[in-house]
């Protein structure tokens, strides 16, 4: 073998020993390991379009590596990188998109649960009064026991506890009749109550209480007759109406007929005063934008008046002036039947005088 020929095959032999221990490419290396990185796999659900740019860019870089293009392969791997970086940050913007749909899904459906439960408790809150309001006139409805025999003093008592009761029960019979007129009983009733007041004006020594009080009962059980024939016309008013009345400051409050509202001075003579023409006039423009509810006007006194109701119809003539229906209006004389002080107190009796207006409701 010629000097030349072995000089050619020693360079050769290196060159080969050269290429077979080539330095490795360092960013090739980062781009292969981020290749097969959990964030390259969460990419590839999340990003599937960018993690393939990566990979091509990668491959690019493994071929240019394999054709001895060091610099090439880094650079390229270097632009991989950057691209599986980019698949990443596509990745967890469509993670962090996608929480908060779900987490903006759970809320709307938390609120519209708790919107549902709000109303829920109101028609419960509702349905309780109700029940309580009926069960209350339930109560009242029932038979009382009869009364034993009891001393003078305690009879007295008795005879102004029936006075009371009589009134109160032509009062809820009263009201009946303008819910309903046509409810059953009702002409019964006020016969049977004119006989009991007949009987109480002769002072008797056993007082009729046990009679007034099952005429009370027998008016209310009326009363709550002719709401149920009435019923849905008058109680979806009532709450708006207390809350109207209350608004307006005339102090309203409510018992078996409804809502209530008490004037005093009402009369200068035999004229409306001032201040009860503007009060009863602001009654009449709510009972006006009221009109399905009925109005009972109630005249109160403070001592024994000649009989007539020439004042209760001044009451009834402002109302229905200021817009309410004369066909639910209607006027008791309670007269000195029902005080709020004894009457036998000169200084104060006086407040026994006074007009209820009571919007009467369904329930």
């Amino acid at each position: 073998m010629s000097r030349a020929s072995f000089g050619a095959m020693v360079l050769a032999t290196a060159a080969a020993a050269c290429a077979g221990q080539r330095a490795t490419v360092p960013a090739l290396s980062r781009a292969e390991q981020t290749s097969t990185s959990p964030a390259a796999a969460l990419s590839k659900q999340l990003a599937p379009q960018a993690l393939g740019e990566a990979n091509a860019m990668l491959a690019l870089a493994r071929s240019a590596r394999e054709s001895g293009d060091d610099v090439g392969a880094a650079l390229l791997a270097e632009r991989a990188i950057a691209l599986y970086q980019r698949a990443l940050m596509l990745s967890r913007t469509a993670r962090a998109t996608l929480d908060l749909a779900e987490a903006s899904s759970a809320l709307a459906k938390a609120e519209t649960e708790g919107q549902s439960l709000d109303t829920q408790r109101v028609a419960a809150d509702a349905r309780g009064e109700a029940l309580e309001r009926r069960l209350f006139l339930a109560r009242e409805s029932l038979a009382p026991k009869a009364s034993g025999a009891t001393d003078p003093i305690r009879e007295a008592a008795r005879l102004s506890a029936a006075r009371s009761l009589a009134q109160t029960a032509r009062l809820l019979c009263g009201a009946a009749t303008l819910i309903d007129p046509a409810t059953s009983g009702l002409d019964a009733e006020r016969a049977k109550l004119d006989e009991l007041d007949k009987l109480l004006a002769a002072a008797p020594k056993i007082a009729p209480i046990d009679a007034a009080a099952r005429e009370r009962a027998s008016c209310l059980a009326s009363l709550t007759a002719a709401r149920r024939a009435q019923a849905g016309a008058v109680s979806a008013a009532a709450d708006p109406l207390l809350a109207e009345l209350s608004a307006a400051g005339v102090a309203p409050v409510r018992d078996e007929r409804g809502i209530v509202v008490t004037l005093r001075d009402v009369f200068a003579g035999k004229a409306l005063s001032k201040d009860a023409q503007a009060q009863l006039a602001a009654l009449g423009r709510v009972a006006a934008a009221h009109a399905a509810i009925a109005v009972q006007i109630v005249v109160h006194d403070a001592s024994a008046q000649p009989p007539g109701s020439e004042r209760g119809e001044l009451a009834r003539t402002a109302l229905v002036a200021a817009g309410a229906r004369s066909d639910r209006v209607g006027v008791e004389m309670a007269g000195t039947r029902a005080p709020i002080v004894d009457p036998g107190d000169a200084k104060n009796r006086g407040r026994n005088a006074r007009v209820d207006v009571v919007f009467v409701t369904g329930d």
